[in-house]
């Protein structure tokens, strides 16, 4: 019969003095029975002796290794599962467990019956506590992606599962929200209950996409006309995704919101009704691209939106020809040369590479031989330019010219550029270096099949205006592979329109609105628009117009083109009429006066030094003459009795002239050289007065100097020709011929041997023949092989009436002989 008795008792808690990991309490039985504290203890030993522990760590709702628990703020939620384990089990009168949150999971605190044989009603067995733990679950539901799950998200989706979470705080349940998931812990009945609930809102909220029956042009008003109106219906119905998706004629949204934003969409969409409207004034046709954002900006007022479109009409407008003569363009009418056939077997000075074309630099560098591929190597790896010029080893061109093609497909302007800069800089190069023959390929034709009337147009009249902008005997071919004949066709068809100085352009002049109810105040307004646009601005008795030279009128056309303004010239009656924008029109007509100002000037120019040569020292033996136009402004400074004159050369270099000591000085460098000044050259007394450099006169048959001609030209051909037609002197006060053709020019004492390479012209039977001063200087005998002679000797020759020159300063034509 057990005996129920009580104790006092008083339980402190010892000062933790010596650091232990867990505090320490003293336990006072109080009673003035003895017998009672005696028992009192044995019995708190045997509680103590029965109490367990369970770690709920392998429960799938509490498992500390469990992704979710991970979280930094899993902390706080732990403790509600401790916490909502605690409480329901205080509904259970037989139940006594202590629940709490340590760091290795929710620890459960018991009376193990099995390790008690006195204390039953305290007592519980594990399978006991881990049915009641069952009672409990852990459900994870997969969310999309939601960065804020507060209330300033407007989100219908997030504002209802917050309304639920609310709704749910005072029951049995514990719900976590996390980006992608939502965690709960609590009852089974209940977690199953919100998790019904979640499914719905989520089946609810989940966007769909909605295709909308619209047309392009219908889609494209909507998002030009009204953008504004679209990215407010897109804000106000937080989970619809319309912007983006109405490019391609639908949106997303929940399906409950479909038809009110269907609805909104659709009754913008019907105030699109397009009309087509044509814009005849030529001059606004050729800027009308250029002006689509202020044309486009004219129409939102009226709530309409503009489209261009292109109707591609080819015009030809014809330069005209200038009443001028001019020795240069003469001479580069026929300079420019398109041929089918390989760019390896070219016998020019300069042949041209493309970086681009894999192909072609691995065959040239092939056939060339490895000395050139060996230095190709060399130069491309200690070369920091975008070219560079090395030996042609066994080609039969003299050089190679590598230079790398900087494409630029950033705008049509921008690759139109790109094509001129390649031709430009070869040119310059080949100029500067005294080449008198180049051979380009024709770039972007091959694996990057680019428009080829593009690529010849503007390889051919880039080429063309260096030529006559630098006036220079400069031989340029382009060569096409004979395999391409539709290539070669398009650069032969756009040299011939050159060569009659034709000039094409296109207009864009087709234009449609897509108007609103506003459509005929929008039409006016860009009507007036249009008017302010564009100028007209016509001419007459312009009689400067009859000196310019032929290069001038190029170039001055060229200007024109290039910012869309149309010239009309009549150089016979003085008449220029310019139209296109008013902006560029007014540029247009600066640039004329510039050049007339610039023409009068030159002319001026030319005669205060056309008789007068200055020149810098090269070193001990050499001398290099200014170029034409550099020496004319020398001239202009030094008889205008200036100290000195300064000049940048084409690579910015500065340098400043001295006229009392004659010393020419470089600006950044301060380094020094002689010029001198030939004034007063003297001509033979023979020359007939001349206004330019080079000009030609027949000579009369009765004049000493003509018997003299025909004499040596009798010693080797006589039975040879029959008539001498005429004999002309050349006047070329520069002494310049230039060469063009072979590896070297070739000249023969024996006029017999010239014969037979002057053929006869095919229309009149007539040949030609030059009489020519050659400096021969040190010469050596020559071979097939060579491009350039040998250190130390001027010329080759074959030891006897031949001799091959490799400069255009060492032969001067002084005499042409025309015969049949």
């Amino acid at each position: 019969m057990q005996r129920k008795y009580s104790v006092e008792t008083n339980i402190t808690k010892v000062k933790n003095i010596l650091n232990l990991e867990y505090p320490s309490y003293i336990i006072d039985f109080q009673s003035e029975n003895e017998t009672n504290n005696v028992q009192a203890l044995k019995s708190l030993q045997a509680l103590l002796e029965a109490i367990d522990m369970k770690l709920v760590e392998n429960h799938s709702a509490l498992n500390i290794n469990n992704k979710f628990y991970s979280d930094t703020g899993f902390s706080g939620k732990h403790q509600d599962c401790a916490r909502l384990i605690q409480i329901h089990s205080e509904e259970y009168e037989d139940l006594h467990i202590l629940c709490s949150h340590e760091t290795i999971g929710v620890l459960i605190i018991y009376f193990n019956k099995y390790k008690s044989t006195k204390l039953h009603n305290l007592c519980i067995s594990y399978a006991s506590l881990d049915k009641f733990i069952k009672k409990f679950t852990y459900l994870d539901i997969s969310l999309p992606s939601i960065p804020d799950l507060t209330t300033t998200n407007k989100s219908n989706l997030v504002q209802e599962i917050l309304k639920l979470e609310d709704q749910i705080q005072s029951q049995n349940i514990v719900m976590i929200l996390k980006q992608r998931y939502i965690h709960l812990y609590g009852l089974v009945d209940i977690v199953k209950d919100v998790e019904k609930k979640i499914k719905k809102i989520k089946q609810e909220c989940t966007s769909t996409t909605f295709k909308l029956s619209l047309e392009l042009k219908q889609i494209e008003f909507l998002l030009d006309v009204y953008y504004n109106e679209m990215k407010a219906l897109e804000t106000n119905f937080n989970d619809a995704n319309i912007i983006e998706p109405l490019k391609k004629g639908e949106f997303t949204a929940p399906s409950y919101l479909h038809n009110r934003i269907e609805e909104e969409i659709m009754s913008l969409a019907t105030l699109c009704t397009p009309i087509n409207y044509e814009i005849q004034e030529e001059a606004f046709s050729l800027i009308a691209l250029n002006e689509y954002t202020n044309l486009k900006n004219i129409a939102h007022q009226y709530r309409s939106q503009i489209e261009i479109h292109e109707e591609t009409i080819n015009k030809t407008y014809k330069i005209p020809k200038a009443l001028t003569q001019d020795v240069s363009n003469k001479l580069t009418a026929a300079a420019i040369t398109v041929h089918k056939r390989n760019l390896v077997e070219e016998k020019v000075d300069l042949v041209v590479v493309s970086s681009t074309s894999e192909y072609l630099r691995i065959d040239i560098l092939r056939k060339a031989g490895e000395s050139v591929q060996n230095e190709y190597t060399t130069a491309k790896k200690s070369s920091s330019s975008e070219l560079f010029e090395i030996d042609s080893g066994k080609l039969q061109c003299r050089r190679l010219l590598f230079l790398t093609w900087q494409i630029n497909q950033t705008s049509q302007e921008a690759f139109y550029q790109s094509i001129r800069n390649f031709v430009n800089t070869a040119i310059q190069h080949a100029i500067k270096f005294h080449h008198t023959s180049i051979a380009f390929p024709a770039i972007g034709c091959g694996k990057y099949n680019f428009d080829k009337n593009i690529v010849a147009h503007e390889m051919l009249t880039e080429a063309q205006r260096q030529l006559l902008s630098a006036n220079v005997l400069l031989q340029i071919n382009f060569i096409i592979l004979p395999d391409q004949n539709d290539v070669y066709e398009i650069f032969q068809a756009k040299l011939e329109s050159l060569q009659k100085g034709e000039h094409s352009t296109r207009n864009d002049n087709h234009i449609t609105y897509n108007f609103t109810k506003k459509q005929e105040k929008c039409r006016k307004a860009l009507k007036d628009y249009v008017q302010k646009s564009i100028s007209v601005s016509e001419q007459h008795g312009l009689s400067g117009l009859k000196k310019w030279t032929q290069p001038t009128i190029d170039s001055f056309y060229i200007y024109c083109f290039q910012r869309l303004v149309v010239p009309e010239m009549d150089i016979h009656t003085g008449y220029c009429k310019l139209f296109g924008s008013k902006e560029s029109v007014r540029e247009a007509e600066n640039e004329y006066y510039r050049q007339q100002t610039k023409q009068s000037e030159h002319a001026r120019l030319m005669i205060v030094a056309r008789d007068v040569i200055w020149a810098f020292k090269k070193d001990d033996n050499n001398w290099e003459k200014f170029s034409s136009e550099l020496n004319a402004h020398i001239e202009d400074a030094f008889i205008s009795k200036l100290k000195g004159f300064k000049y940048t050369n084409d690579k910015s270099i500065e340098y400043e002239i001295d006229f009392k000591n004659y010393i020419e000085t470089c600006v950044n460098t301060q380094q020094q050289r002689e010029i001198i000044r030939h004034g007063d050259v003297r001509v033979p007394s023979y020359w007939e007065l001349q206004i330019k450099n080079v000009e030609r006169f027949s000579l009369n048959d009765t004049l000493d100097e003509y018997k003299d001609v025909r004499a040596l030209f009798d010693k080797t051909m006589a039975q040879k020709y029959t008539t001498i037609i005429r004999i002309e002197r050349i006047q070329n006060k520069q002494c310049i011929l230039g060469v063009v053709y072979g590896q070297g020019a070739y000249f023969s004492a024996n006029a017999g041997y010239s014969h037979r390479y002057a053929k006869p012209n095919q229309s009149n039977g007539e040949r030609s023949m030059f009489v020519v001063n050659v400096i021969v200087g040190n010469t050596t005998q020559g071979n097939h092989s060579m491009k350039t002679p040998p250190a130390g000797f001027d010329s080759t020759t074959d030891g006897d009436h031949i001799f091959v020159t490799y400069r255009d300063d060492q032969a001067y034509a002084e005499y042409l002989i025309v015969y049949r």
